[in-house]
């Protein structure tokens, strides 16, 4: 069974949300990023998708 925190990490490619997810792979074997979202970066998304392979993935801005 995994028992690793499941995070939720909101403005993934921001400032705070990129060291969050340096904690998360720093200790894998605590904490696994389930879902990423983020405003307008898909590029910048959809890289940390391929390194997280989040269950979901979210971008706030309807128009891209």
């Amino acid at each position: 069974m995994d028992n690793r925190k499941k995070i939720a990490v909101i403005g993934a490619t921001g400032s705070i949300g990129t060291q969050t997810l340096e904690i998360i792979a720093d200790r894998p074997d605590l904490y696994r990023a389930t879902v990423l979202a983020a405003g307008t970066r898909v590029d910048r998304l959809i890289e940390l998708c391929r390194i997280h392979r989040p269950a979901l993935a979210i971008i706030a801005d309807s128009s891209l």
